[in-house]
Order: structure tokens, then sequence, then C-alpha cells
């Protein structure tokens, strides 16, 4: 009330404001009292509720950190920050609940005189407003607000995102001013602490404490959920052995990976091979069943990528691999005709079993790379014998000897001298003299043409003549024309050369009798 002199009229008004605020308290039955009271003790049964939940998370939390650290320390870290921050406004608020009961007149005694949990005067209206709004000129309801903000700010932090959380936190925790009936705006300190009894106030309180603990748990079964996230359920297994090769050669070490191999038998997943969708039935128990055609050789290559449904969402995992596809062999070596001749190039097979032909080389005097294969020239070679060795390159990038094999080196074999195809026989003197003298290999396994460069013909009745080139010249036909019926004609020493210029001497002689 003002002080000083007061008009009979200002006075009248003060009567009048505290006979109504008198008025007002009175309007306030025992009865509602008790509903309050009642209210916020049912408030705090499920607060207990929900703490003994939540308890019971915390628990799991710690379970599952302790059996994996990497996966759920983490969450187990951000869980245990709620709980402590959710903790210490809880605590506060108690406080102050604790305070405003006793600035009040305390709690009421039962029949021995024993402190009981029900306020003296639950119809108290000066304690609360006071605290909130007159001292420090309302410093501690708008500390007290800024709290609240601060718990919610911090809890839509901690969710990431997650939409039906994050209205639920901002209705839990709404600080926004409140619209009375007549249409004037409150401030929520004012709105929920001014002109309300002590047990009103103390149930708002109890029901921020609720939302608090509410909070907590929608927040903490969030983050307990994110521990398995992208985590693929498994409902069977089956042990695998993955050999890095089925093909192992003799002084190799055998390496493959041993592992559980899980699926789920709930739903089978989407396989894509190669840009390509495997069936339904190519799919069993989870697993893939591959088949390729094995037209080309070599090393072949196929990847793809394995789609399984976790959570509602796609969880996808990549795999690449690779095999070689060798053509159908038998090795049969004819241990007496390891043979390499001069003045060709012997083709030459090399390969390992098992072993892609990208990843084979091999070495030797003479031998050199030649398309998919090789040959080797040891037309230069002096000796009797070379030796041709065998290396793979691993997959490491290192070589491994694989082997060697000896080759003899032989020249090349007598060829036989023709003249129209024939080494011997019967000529007339006119086509004889026309004739080309050629030299050829039979039942050689090389083609090598050769061509005529000179040769010796023995005429009967004259000396031996010289003959450059690969046919007769006009002194030896007109010595031909004179030839008797029955007279032999022997070309012999006949010399040659392969296309290359390569020199051959060794030539059969050719005898034609003319008639």
């Amino acid at each position: 009330m003002a002080g000083g002199k007061l008009t009979p009229r200002q006075k009248m008004i003060n009567m009048m404001y505290l006979v109504l605020t008198a008025m007002l308290a009175l309007n306030v039955s025992r009865e509602v009292m008790d509903f309050l009271y009642d209210d916020m003790k049912s408030k705090e049964v499920s607060i207990e509720t929900i703490s003994n939940q939540n308890s019971s998370v915390y628990g799991a939390f710690t379970a599952a950190a302790n059996e994996n650290e990497t996966k759920a320390g983490k969450w187990r870290d951000k869980a245990f920050d709620v709980k402590k921050r959710s903790e210490d406004l809880y605590s506060e608020i108690e406080a102050i609940k604790v305070k405003l009961v006793v600035d009040a007149g305390g709690y009421e005694l039962d029949e021995n005189g024993k402190e009981t949990d029900r306020p003296k005067k639950m119809d108290n209206r000066e304690k609360s407003a006071e605290y909130f709004m007159v001292q420090g000129n309302g410093k501690n309801g708008k500390e007290f607000k800024s709290k609240i903000e601060s718990h919610r700010d911090f809890l839509l932090t901690e969710i990431d995102g997650d939409e039906d959380l994050t209205v639920s936190i901002n209705k839990l925790f709404n600080t926004e001013p409140h619209t009375n009936k007549d249409g004037v705006k409150e401030d929520w300190i004012s709105h929920n602490f001014e002109h309300y009894p002590l047990i009103s106030v103390l149930s708002t309180l109890t029901t921020i404490q609720s939302n608090i603990r509410s909070s907590e748990s929608q927040v903490i079964d969030l983050l307990q959920d994110n521990i398995d996230a992208g985590t693929i359920k498994f409902t069977g297994f089956r042990a695998m052995v993955q050999p890095k090769s089925n093909y192992v050669l003799q002084g190799e070490t055998y390496t493959a990976d041993v592992f559980l191999a899980a699926y789920d038998d709930t739903q089978e997943p989407t396989i894509i091979v190669n840009d390509v969708e495997l069936t339904a039935e190519q799919i069993e128990n989870g697993m893939g069943k591959l088949s390729f055609p094995t037209n080309a050789l070599g090393e072949q290559k196929f990847g793809g990528k394995i789609i399984v449904t976790q959570g509602g969402e796609a969880v996808e995992a990549t795999f690449e691999s690779t095999y070689t596809v060798a053509p159908p062999s038998v090795v049969i070596s004819p241990t007496k005709m390891n043979v390499l001749y001069r003045n060709v190039e012997n083709p030459l097979d090399i390969s390992v079993p098992g072993v892609d032909n990208s990843k084979v080389s091999a070495n030797g005097p003479g031998l050199r790379k030649s398309g998919n294969g090789y040959v080797a020239d040891v037309t230069k070679v002096k000796g009797k014998e070379i030796t041709i060795n065998v290396s793979i390159t691993k997959e490491d990038g290192s070589t491994k000897a694989m082997g060697s094999q000896k080759f003899r080196i032989k020249g090349l074999p007598k060829a036989a001298g023709m003249i129209y195809k024939k080494t011997e026989g019967i000529l007339s003197k006119s086509a004889l003299s026309k004739g080309t003298v050629e030299a050829a290999y039979e039942d050689f396994p090389f083609e090598l043409p050769l061509t005529v460069t000179g040769f010796e013909v023995k005429i009967e009745g004259f000396a031996p003549a010289t003959v450059k080139g690969n046919k007769f010249d006009s002194t030896t036909k007109k010595r031909i024309e004179k030839l008797k019926p029955g007279s032999t004609v022997t070309i012999r020493k006949i010399k040659a050369k392969t296309k290359r210029g390569d020199r051959v001497s060794k030539i059969g002689s050719i005898s034609i009798d003319v008639n």
C-alpha cells in the first residue's frame, strides 16, 4: 500500500483491494489444494517410473561399450552427458521446490511429530512470486527461464535433426510468452508463477521435472539406436574358406582366409554383378550363385555390389574379384627331340598351368617375345645347346623362377635340289635346257623358301661347269642340245639363300637322263 496522506476515495479503493485479495484466497478451497497436491504426487510416481527405465538404458550403454568400445563408446559418452545435464537441472528445480515450501512455513507434521512432504501453507501466494519475480529484480526467474532454454537447445544438438523429437522437445520446453483470454501477452515466468498458490507452483515445477525425464528418455533411446545404425542383422552364418588361389605351385605356400559368412534368411539381398542383377533363382540363403562363360583366355575381372535393407534403408557393400581362364592342355615332352634349328625362327609356346600368360616370362639366348608366344633364333648362337628359363610375377610384384629347359641346336637338314619338281628322272633335251633349278626342304616343320644362287653342272663329254643363278647359261644349253639320248646331266654343288639372306649349301644333287 502507498504511504502518506490518502484521500477518502483512495482509502476506500485500497480497502476494497484488500477485501478482494482475501476473497480470492478464500476461493481456493481445501478440496482444490488437495487435488493439486494429489496431482503433483501422481506426477512424481510417473517420474520415478521413467527414471527406472532410463537407468536400464544407461546400463545397456555401459554393457555395449564394454563389449565394443569403438562401436558404442561414443554413444555411451553422449548419453551420459545427457544424463548429467538432465540430473543437474532436475536437482536444481527440486531445491527450488524445497526452498519455496520452507519459506512459506515448511511441511506438515504427522501424528508422531515427524515432518511429511505436504506443505503447511499450500495456498501461499507470496513466496513463489517473491522468489521468481521480486528478488534481485526478477533475477531468479530470468535465470531459471534461461536454464530451461539452454537445456532445450542442448538436447536439440544431440538428436541430429530428428524431426519428431525436435517437435516434442520444443513443445516440452516452450518458454514463449502466453496470451491470456483478454489478448494480453504475459511473460513465461509471470504466466506460470505469479498470482498462483504455492501448491500450483509446485505442481508446475514438477511438470517441468517430468518433461526433463521424458525428454531425457527420448534422446537416449535415439542415441542407443545409433549404436546399431548401419549394422546388418543376421539370422544365420556358415564357415567359409577363401584361398588366394585354388592353384598352388610346388614350393609355394597355400594361403587362405577363414571366416564366418553371415546372412539373413528373412530377406534375400539384391546382388548386382557387372551391372546385371541376379534373379531370385540365383540367390540362396543370401548367397549369389555365379556362372560365367569362359570364352576368353587369361585373367578375367568381375565386380558388383550387394544391397540389403537395414532399418528401412538400403545398405550397400561392393566387391571385386578375378579368375583365370586357361585352355585345356596336356603336356607331352619328346625328351630326345628338344631341338632348335639355326637359320629359322623357332616358335615356342611357354606357359605355366594356373598362371595367367601375362604374368609368365622367359629368357634365353636368341629368345624374344612374339605375339602371344616366343620365337628363338639361334643362328648366331655358338655351341650346341642353350637353356631357356621361365619365371612368373607374383601378386606382390616379386618374381619366382619356375624352371628351365635345355634345347639342342642343330643346323638345317639337307635340302632337295629339283628341276620341274624332280630330283631325278627323264626329260627331253629342250625341256631340260629351259628348266629352272630349285631347292626346297621336304618333310621339314618350317616353311623356309630357298632361292638358288648357283650350281655346278656335269655333262657327259664335257668338263664340270659352274653356273650363276638358277638357270642354264647359253654354253650349257648348247652342250645339252648335243647330247645323245640316254646321256646323264648332273646338277650338283647347288647353292641357295633364304628370304632373309642366309646362305644354304647343304642341298642334294639332281640327276636327269635326256631322251
